[in-house]
């Protein structure tokens, strides 16, 4: 690929927990992209290893206003707004609004409850509009961030 720009920087909102098993907040880059074709004839572009730990999705529409409450999520998942704006606030204090263009990996499984009795993470709507949210559950153990960003 001529003139092949710098690797392309790509995050998520990881959710997860710490050495004490409180929720804690990172933004963190998804390692892995090289330059390959991934459609027959196409040009190259960059892209990451396929995963198989996809196990099912689902699509999730949540009212403005809707509010989850302190709990931990079924499973780790991959959340991916569509459109409108989520929030999401760990036990470290962190709250994080997410959009469309945002990606989100739900790892708090192991969340036990702070001093406060909150266990997980409190999570709802952001703004008058509903939030579409597209929920892809995966498999595997939890995974330490790489490359954590948390600007």
């Amino acid at each position: 690929m001529p003139d092949q720009p710098d690797t392309p920087t790509v995050y998520q909102v990881h959710v997860t927990t710490d050495a004490e098993g409180h929720t804690v907040t990172h933004r963190c880059q998804i390692p892995g992209f090289s330059i390959q074709r991934t459609i027959g004839d196409s040009p190259p572009m960059w892209a990451t290893q396929p995963t198989t730990d996809p196990v099912s999705r689902s699509i999730w529409v949540m009212p403005p206003g809707w509010r989850g409450g302190w709990h931990t999520n079924p499973q780790r998942q991959l959340v991916v707004p569509l459109s409108g704006a989520w929030w999401v606030r760990t036990q470290d204090g962190v709250r994080t609004v997410m959009g469309p263009g945002d990606l989100h990996l739900g790892d708090d499984l192991d969340a036990v409850a702070d001093a406060d009795g909150r266990i997980g993470h409190d999570s709802g709507t952001e703004g008058d509009q509903p939030v579409v949210l597209l929920m892809i559950p995966v498999s595997g153990e939890k995974q330490p961030c790489v490359d954590v960003c948390d600007t």
